[in-house]
């Protein structure tokens, strides 16, 4: 997804979307306003008798599912490019096999993955401008990209992956919302305790799973802001997206949604689901995300730190 650059102020919660932008950057300047409810808290708990080095999980494979979605249709009947957010693929990709991994790659149908262009301009690669190139380089070249597997497929044998994390981007807005082979998965890896990874856009699929059927119900999410949302639509699409709002939809849903001031990196972790907010969050989400794993890996589980038996959706 596109964003305001980086700003560094503190974090706020945003709430109704029909709040205007103006109000919601006065709270900010102002040193920010939380209106976050009382939230449960998780916190991991590790066999009695930590694991031996041979009984540790070693880094397996990773399902990371990609919209396939080239074109969306905005509120006024228009027409623009979208797809995966560049960056939102490539720094959680390649910190994933840095780390081990290996990286399977899913999306509906198996058909080939599309980029927004927006994510390949140099303002959301400051930080490390070489690696704009290198991610082209990548995307170019990388044979799973040309032939992902089938979100069907990889369904059957969710077993096989210790996490799954969707990349954002405008795309998953038009091909993966409502896709209940990905629904299926997140509840599968949900209940199982495995990390799953939701990036911008991607944590909007939360407030898309079946009712009663969601392990994270009641957990602190991210994802892009109400202001945010406001900037792409009257700076980068020039109209208001058909589907908006994320933040108060996960509200609405029953999850505890917070986000820091635009352009600023957040991504949030409670216990096996790591969320973040835009473009610039990339090193904070792979951080929490790699660490989620190395838990999972440790056999460490969740728990309410207000009840003395274990929580049953880790």
């Amino acid at each position: 997804m596109a964003a305001p650059g980086p700003i560094q102020t503190p974090a706020f919660r945003v709430g109704r979307t029909s709040t205007s932008w103006l109000a919601i950057l006065s709270l900010a300047v102002v040193g920010g306003a939380c209106g976050c409810a009382t939230t449960p808290t998780r916190h991991l708990v590790f066999p009695s008798t930590p694991l031996s080095q041979a009984e540790v999980r070693a880094p397996g494979t990773v399902l990371m599912v990609l919209s396939a979605a080239s074109e969306q249709q905005l509120a006024d009947g228009s027409r623009r490019q979208t797809g995966v957010f560049l960056n939102e693929f490539y720094e959680p990709y390649r910190a994933l096999v840095d780390a081990g991994y290996t990286v399977v790659l899913a999306t509906p149908g198996g058909r080939t993955p599309a980029f927004d262009p927006e994510g390949q301009k140099p303002s959301y690669w400051k930080e490390r401008p070489e690696a704009l190139a290198e991610a082209q380089a990548l995307v170019a070249k990388l044979p799973e990209l040309l032939a992902p597997l089938p979100l069907s497929e990889v369904r059957t044998r969710a077993e096989a992956f210790q996490a799954i994390l969707v990349p954002g981007g405008q795309g998953v807005m038009v091909d993966l919302l409502h896709d209940t082979d990905l629904h299926g998965l997140l509840v599968d890896f949900g209940a199982t305790a495995r990390p799953v990874g939701l990036v911008c856009h991607a944590p909007a699929l939360l407030s898309r799973l079946p009712a009663g059927q969601s392990p994270f119900a009641g957990r602190r999410v991210t994802s892009v802001s109400g202001f945010e949302e406001w900037y792409i639509e009257t700076f980068v699409m020039g109209a208001r997206a058909q589907v908006r709002g994320i933040g108060e939809q996960l509200d609405d849903a029953g999850y505890h949604h917070e986000t820091a001031f635009p352009g600023r990196s957040r991504a949030v972790r409670d216990c096996n689901l790591v969320t973040s907010q835009n473009p610039f969050s990339g090193a904070d989400f792979n951080t929490l995300f790699l660490a989620a794993l190395s838990d999972w890996r440790n056999a460490g589980r969740c728990e309410l730190a207000s009840s003395a038996a274990p929580d049953t959706s880790p």
